[in-house]
């Protein structure tokens, strides 16, 4: 089966069709979202990007004067701690409302992919409520579209991610801090910037590079006052730091942070990072098993472009490979949310955060979609990179956020959570599963039906199902789906299984 290219650019490279916006047409058109991406107005953080560092501050400074006394402590906390889970709230409907209503779908599909692939978690702690938007906002999609070495420096040095790895508790071994306290080594962010972020897994590293690398590393924190990241000289391993990276020794006996710079490029540019990226962009987009041509094209313009990324995009989407056998991925909730909401067309009054508890903000009931096989792998995946004292940290806050949780629009954030994608809170550092059989289940398919018939109960009597199907799908759309929609015995029925169809589970 043949798709057109205007069908295959949204729906394979976007987030499906918006009736009345247009439809981006093959790959030039599509690169050129990525420019116009990144002039748009982004809806999150709500203070803006500045606002938001006011904010951790000011967040900071009165952590700093809460006062001594258990009580009196958590009657001062309680306020902080929801004001927080509100802004966080705000910017998770913020950024649905973002990809929806944004006509730049491709790019809006790169920032998910890349937030995903350099994964953070605002549950880690509660300064990661406001770290997480932020760091989307600043570190990620100002930097998707240039070199990998950049948007790499930025990810791994933004406090976000310093807090989410716990870069915030190690220290150098033989460091004036270490040798004065009992904190140590931590190589939390050490082995997922080389298994992650950048090498891959079996690449070739050993534990002794990660332990260098981790060595490397310290020094970088994160400044109590401001929250921003800041480098102490008397947390970082003296150097010269015998143990190398890949070969490679980095630092003098006057350590800074250029010397994390520098390791930080070096990974960016080995070969090995280069393939286990494009290889990574072409299976989040293409197919769980890409054509080998389609990745070595991708490859070779990181090597010609030094790892420039919109080469690697552009070598993407002009290959042959990257338009044939439509339907090989399955949506992830968050592209299936995205997606069915554009074609709706529900107005942006639907999008807000709902002032009153919600069924459907349920823990369990968020569960519902994910099969106990899928559960208990996402515990696995999570405790493999949580030490005992995260266990019982997370437990802890878990609880606290359970209270004072901001309610969730059952149509847009509440539906990514209880589909198994919630907003900034993965599994784990390994992001999202990605393969076709975790998203093509039966409970998930159910859940998604039902997804669907709320949005066919708000907006269903709007539209004629049929016409609607023709303009979302364009030639994409089966004849057997396009006789089940027509044979509706109502329109909210018809939307319900437009919504519901292959097409829209598969891109």
């Amino acid at each position: 089966m043949t798709l057109s290219r205007p069908a295959m650019s949204a729906i394979r490279f976007g987030y499906g069709i918006r009736p009345g916006e247009p439809v981006p047409d093959g790959a030039e058109a599509l690169l050129a979202q990525i420019a116009a991406g990144q002039k748009e107005r982004l809806r999150f953080p709500q203070e803006g990007i500045e606002g938001r560092w006011e904010t951790i501050a000011s967040y900071h400074d009165q952590m700093a004067d809460i006062p001594r006394g258990r009580e009196a402590r958590r009657l001062a906390v309680r306020p902080l701690r929801k004001h927080v889970f509100d802004l966080c709230g705000r910017d998770q409907h913020a950024r649905v409302a973002q990809a929806v209503f944004s006509p730049n779908g491709f790019y809006e599909r790169l920032a998910a992919f890349w937030s995903d692939h350099f994964s953070i978690s605002v549950r880690k702690r509660r300064p990661m409520y406001l770290y997480g938007p932020l760091y989307e906002a600043e570190a990620i999609r100002p930097h998707l579209a240039g070199p990998f070495a950049t948007l790499l420096r930025e990810v791994t040095t933004h406090p976000a991610m310093l807090t989410y790895l716990d870069q915030v508790k190690s220290v150098g071994p033989n460091s004036r801090r270490g040798q004065n306290s009992e904190r140590g080594l931590n190589e939390n962010l050490g082995r997922e910037l080389l298994e992650l972020h950048t090498l891959g897994a079996g690449s070739g590293y050993a534990q002794d590079d990660v332990r260098a690398t981790a060595l490397i590393l310290t020094g970088l924190t994160v400044d109590r006052d401001t929250g921003r990241t800041e480098f102490r000289k008397n947390f970082a391993e003296p150097g010269p730091i015998e143990v190398k990276v890949l070969g490679k020794a980095y630092g003098d006996a006057r350590r800074s942070i250029e010397d994390v710079h520098a390791m930080l490029a070096d990974l960016a540019a080995a070969p090995q990072t280069g393939r286990h990226i494009c290889r990574k962009l072409a299976v989040h987009f293409i197919s769980d098993e890409p054509p080998e041509p389609l990745v070595e094209a991708m490859v070779d313009a990181w090597k010609a472009s030094d790892g420039n990324l919109t080469a690697v995009y552009a070598a993407m989407l002009r290959h042959p490979g990257a338009w044939e056998n439509p339907g090989e991925k399955a949506r992830q909730p968050y592209d299936y949310i995205v997606t069915g909401l554009r074609a709706a067309g529900l107005p942006e009054a639907a999008f807000v955060q709902p002032e009153r508890p919600d069924a459907d903000n349920d823990d369990d009931e968020a569960m519902a979609a994910i099969t106990p096989e899928m559960a208990e792998r996402r515990r696995k995946r999570a405790e493999k990179h949580m030490s005992r004292e995260d266990k019982v940290e997370n437990r802890k806050e878990g609880r606290e956020r359970k209270k004072l949780r901001p309610l969730t629009n059952p149509l847009t954030v509440g539906a990514a959570k209880k589909l198994g994608q919630a907003v900034w809170e993965p599994p784990s550092p390994e992001g999202t599963e990605e393969d076709f059989a975790t998203w093509i289940s039966t409970s998930q398919l159910t859940g998604r039906i039902e997804w669907s018939q709320k949005v066919a109960a708000r907006v269903g009597a709007r539209s004629e199902p049929l016409e609607l199907a023709r303009t979302v799908l364009l030639d994409a759309a089966r004849d057997d789906t396009l006789d089940v929609v027509a044979q509706a015995p109502s329109r909210q029925a018809g939307l319900s299984l437009l919504l519901a169809s292959p097409e829209f589970n598969r891109r």
